[in-house]
């Protein structure tokens, strides 16, 4: 990869535009990138990492700075880089993540970070592209603006992860320095995170979780086959002792063929009995179905004999009731005349009586409204009252609703009056205000200065937030790791107690289990002794008497006491295990943290973080102030604005006030001239029309009276033509021949009741057997005996086959549950045989990986992996180095007692002046910035290879080469010349005078009098 142009604004310390073009600097093969401590060399390496990946370069680093703190809080920062890779050559450009001021209202509003990729289609256009800082032109082709897809987009066209990136292009300041001395946990993090390795780690964690999960498995199964077997043994009723040991005997050793071929034999027995079982019941309910037969016909003999007794009594009844029944249907025929003819007779006196009302309400109405409206009383009274009641009582209407309009403009006339004068009190007000505000802007300007010079004076002081922000973190990070050891240092106290505490009753354990053995041993004679029988064979001597059998002591300890005790101590073992790993873990850890907290303790740490955040405390109040400065000067100005904008609504609202009063007054004099006019001799215009709607509503109410008395004479002259009294002689007759409802209800029920009888009756003696049945009393007698006796032999018939149901029962569910138990012994058998073999070559697998195997060296996997890589790491340094050194000095991997053997991690350095082996801890200044650039030039070739053979065209060396005399430094810059000879260029960052003599091409960073950085190039 080969950088061509980089353009910054409003990052790090830059505030204004800078640009670096990287393909003019690189005539030579190499530039210097140079300026005092802190003005902002490193800020350019971490925008070139930010262009890529979107973070910065140094780990540990918050990518918070990449925001300059100088940038207006309204203005984007902007990252713009054009690269080429193998792949073509692209332009990046990058918006960092700020807060800028809300437009209306207080506080801030965040602007996520943006990200927008073009590949170039020739890099001729190079030139022409960075002229176009809107990145529209012609020969870009955009790739992608989302920042997920950017970031896959360049990872793919560099080839190279962050990671890899900044230990190949960026040798950052001090961080392969700090490799070189760093501890054998922290190197192993490095290689790790570089080459990727954690991915062994892992496959050794999945396989230790494989051997506990194959361990759980296999005590799995077998308990299953345990259990399947108990209850193989408990569905199959095995009663036989010696059967069941034979079983179980076979079970535990795992003979499976003896174990199938008995289960067989114990199988088909159940199926026998169950067959022979079913037989005999079957042919009990054979049995209880005949004697059901009997007593089913001698009941249907005795209940139709019954049901002939019943209907004859039915038949009785019928004839005792034929007189009421023909004088029940007389009444309810006569009703049923009457009923039609006795309605219109009522609904004729109904009307009658309706007209009498109407008639009343009539003369109520015109004696009501005689004495207010004698003349619509006499129109009323006189011929054509309903045409003149019609006339009158339109006029009225038509005269109210000519006033109703003038009623409320009556009624608003003082209103208006009022409102009229308030506005022009108003409008006097205004002017005075209007006045005042002339006034107030006239002073505004003084106080904006003032704020302008607290603002600067407090950004002044607020300079170097980077520097303290990472000076606290750091500090913090420290104080958290010093945190951590000292709680892991009482997790280490308790892990030690806990596994000494494990080995003692671990060993106890062991202790009881042996001494239990021993008694056991000791009673083996009298446990055989109880299972021999007089001529039963001695299994010691054969002899078949037995004159003096050996007895059981009172401590005699048996066979299930001895396997609980065995099971005791391994568990006891197990958890002693656990307590070991468990300590070792926690040991791990607590030297880990200590060597993250720089070997402070909690108090020290905690005090230099305190002092630390202090100074970012001081800082950040500084930028605080100047933040609040600048929000009162936007405030102010804000102010401004908004007394102008009053004052010239005010203005234009006052001249157009002063115009509408004018016309409002003459409106309220026009209106108060008709509203005399329309009131005439009234005390008011809503009095006159109130008598206007009055007389109307009087008009109809005299109308619809008259109009409801005729209607109700005409209906009742209909109803009275509708009377005919048909065979009845006279009113009085129609009205007794009509039955009370109850009366009526009572002699329909009588004839359906006789009706239903009357079917019932016939059906009956349609049943079969039943008109033949003989009703006499010695006819039952005979049948009640007989239906006796065949109901005692269905009872007896019924035990004896519950009895062989049961039976049959039992037998057939004691073979069910054999075959269904069978079937879970098979498979708990097959699963034995299945986890077994998986569960062995998962041990043997993760034995070898974990470094347990009794085989080999006994290194983890992961180990094995780094130790490889490291190695080839030294060599590819040793070659540079070589040339750093003149061959004085030899990288090699420490291979001795210091605990390398562990972790093969551990570095020596070869004096070949002395032929002594040296820590890296013992190295002068230039000694180890030769080492370390050795190192770091060697991983970068490695991380490159790693990468598919990524080509790196452009390199950075930051700081380093203060350490070196004259005669170290040329040969430096020697080998970085042969370098920049293969077509790399090489950047080297640097505050040092004397390389400014030996580099023409300089980038020069210097920081201004006013906080923020320039920057300029000389080539």
């Amino acid at each position: 990869m080969k950088l061509h142009h980089l353009r910054l604004r409003g990052i790090g310390p830059f505030r204004d535009e800078v640009s670096i073009d990287f393909a003019a600097l690189g005539a030579s093969g190499m530039f210097l990138l140079e300026g005092p401590t802190g003005s902002g060399k490193s800020t350019v390496l971490d925008a070139v990492v930010y262009a890529l990946y979107g973070s910065v370069a140094g780990e540990g680093t918050s990518g918070e700075r990449i925001r300059s703190q100088f940038a207006e809080p309204t203005t984007p920062s902007v990252i713009d880089l054009v690269f080429e890779t193998t792949h073509g050559v692209y332009r990046v450009l990058r918006q960092p993540e700020y807060h800028r001021p809300k437009k209306r209202g207080e506080g801030t509003i965040k602007e996520n970070a943006k990200a927008l990729l073009w590949r170039l289609g020739t890099p001729d256009l190079i030139d022409e592209v960075l002229a176009d800082t809107a990145g529209q032109g012609a020969g870009l082709t955009p790739i992608a603006s989302r920042l997920d897809e950017v970031g896959r987009e360049i990872g793919a066209a560099v080839g190279l992860t962050r990671a890899q990136f900044t230990q190949t292009v960026l040798l950052p300041q001090n961080e392969f320095a700090r490799f070189l001395r760093a501890s054998t946990g922290d190197r192993q993090a490095v290689l790790q995170r570089v080459f990727g390795t954690e991915i062994y780690e892992d496959i050794e964690k999945q396989l230790e979780q494989m051997r506990r999960e194959a361990a759980q498995q296999v005590d799995a199964a077998t308990a299953g086959l345990d259990q399947a077997l108990a209850r193989f043994s408990e569905a199959s009723c095995l009663e036989e002792d010696d059967a069941r040991t034979e079983l179980e005997g076979h079970a535990r050793a795992h003979r499976f063929e003896e174990l199938t071929a008995q289960a067989d034999q114990i199988g088909e027995g159940t199926s026998r009995a169950a067959q022979e079982a079913a037989g005999r019941a079957q042919s009990a309910r054979a049995q209880e179905g005949q004697a059901r037969s009997a007593a089913e016909a001698a009941t249907i003999g005795l209940q139709r004999i019954d049901r002939r007794r019943t209907l004859d009594q039915l038949a009785a009844a019928l004839t005792a009731q034929e007189e009421a029944a023909t004088t029940a249907r007389t009444r309810l025929d006569h009703d049923r005349i009457a009923q039609p003819i006795a309605g219109a007779i009522a609904r004729r006196d109904q009307a009658r009586t309706h007209l009498q009302a109407r008639e009343q309400e009539r003369d109520a109405a015109l004696s009501r409204h005689r004495q207010d409206h004698p003349e619509l009383a006499d129109l009323a009274a006189g011929p054509g009252a309903l045409e003149a009641l019609a006339a009158a009582v339109e006029e009225a209407t038509t005269r109210a609703g000519e006033l109703s309009a003038l009623v409320h403009l009556e009624k608003d006339l003082p209103g208006r009056q009022k409102d009229l004068q308030q506005r022009s009190t108003a409008l006097e007000k205004a002017r005075i205000e209007l006045a005042d505000l002339d006034t107030k802007i006239q002073a505004r300007p003084q106080v904006r200065a003032a704020l302008v010079t607290a603002r600067d004076a407090a950004r002044a002081a607020g300079e170097g937030l980077g520097d303290a922000q990472t000076a606290a973190d750091q500090a913090t990070a420290r104080l958290e790791q010093a945190r951590t050891a000292a709680r892991l240092a009482e997790q280490v106290a308790a892990a030690r107690a806990a596994a000494e505490k494990a080995q003692s009753a671990a060993n106890r354990a062991g202790e009881e289990e042996a001494q239990l053995r021993r008694r056991r041993n000791a009673g083996l004679a009298a446990e055989l002794a109880m299972t021999l029988a007089e001529g039963d064979p001695c299994p010691v001597c054969g002899a078949t008497a037995h004159p003096d059998l050996a007895e059981a002591g009172a401590d005699h300890v048996g066979a299930e006491q001895v396997e609980a005790a065995e099971e005791a101590r391994r568990q006891a073992e197990q958890a002693a295990s656990t307590a070991r790993e468990a300590l070792t873990l926690a040991t791990s850890r607590h030297e880990q943290a200590r060597e993250q907290s720089g070997g402070l303790e909690v108090d020290a740490a905690q005090a230099a973080q305190q002092q630390a955040a202090e100074a970012l405390r001081a800082v950040r109040d500084q930028q605080a102030e100047a933040a609040r400065r600048d929000k009162e000067l936007e405030k102010h100005d804000e102010g401004t604005r908004t007394l102008g904008a009053r004052r010239e609504k005010q203005a234009v609202a006052i001249e157009g006030e002063a115009s509408a009063l004018t016309t409002l007054a003459t409106a309220v004099e026009e209106d108060e001239a008709r509203v005399v006019q329309a009131r005439g001799e009234a005390g008011s215009v809503q009095e006159r029309r109130a008598a206007h709607t009055a007389r109307a509503r009087a008009g109809r109410e005299l109308r619809e009276a008259l109009v409801a008395v005729d209607q109700a004479a005409a209906r009742a002259q209909e109803l009275a033509a509708e009377v005919e009294l048909g065979p009845f002689e006279n009113e009085q007759a129609v009205r007794a021949a009509v039955l009370p409802e109850g009366d009526r209800r009572e002699l329909e029920a009588l004839l359906t009741r006789r009706a239903t009888d009357q079917s019932r009756l016939a059906d009956g003696m349609r049943e079969e057997g039943v008109a033949e049945a003989d009703p006499s009393d010695e006819a039952r007698t005979a049948a009640t005996t007989l239906v006796e006796t065949t109901r005692e032999a269905v009872v007896s018939a019924q035990a004896a086959t519950a009895t062989a149901d049961q039976e049959s029962g039992r037998c057939t569910a004691t073979a069910q549950a054999t075959t269904g138990a069978r079937s879970r012994l098979d498979a708990a058998i097959a699963q034995v045989r299945a986890v077994g073999e998986k569960a062995g070559a998962v041990v043997r697998v993760a034995d070898l990986a974990t470094g347990r195997s009794s085989d080999g060296d006994r290194i983890q996997l992961s180990t094995y992996v780094l130790m490889r890589r490291f190695e080839e790491v030294i060599d590819a340094a040793n070659v540079r180095l070589a040339q750093f050194s003149e061959s004085t000095l030899e990288l090699v991997r420490d291979t001795g007692k210091r605990g390398a053997r562990k972790t093969g991690l551990d570095l020596l350095v070869i004096d070949h002046r002395t032929d002594e082996a040296r820590r890296p801890e013992t190295l002068s200044g230039g000694e180890t910035f030769f080492v370390s650039l050795a190192l770091a030039l060697g991983l970068a070739e490695l991380v490159t290879a790693e990468a598919g053979g990524v080509q790196m065209d452009t390199l950075f060396i930051d700081e380093g080469f203060g350490s070196l005399d004259p005669e170290a430094l040329d040969r430096v810059i020697a080998e970085i010349n042969r370098l920049a000879e293969h077509g790399r260029t090489i950047g080297v960052v640097s505050h040092v005078g004397e390389m400014k003599n030996r580099i023409a091409e300089q980038i020069h960073v210097r920081r201004s009098a006013r906080g923020p950085s320039t920057l300029s190039v000389s080539a």
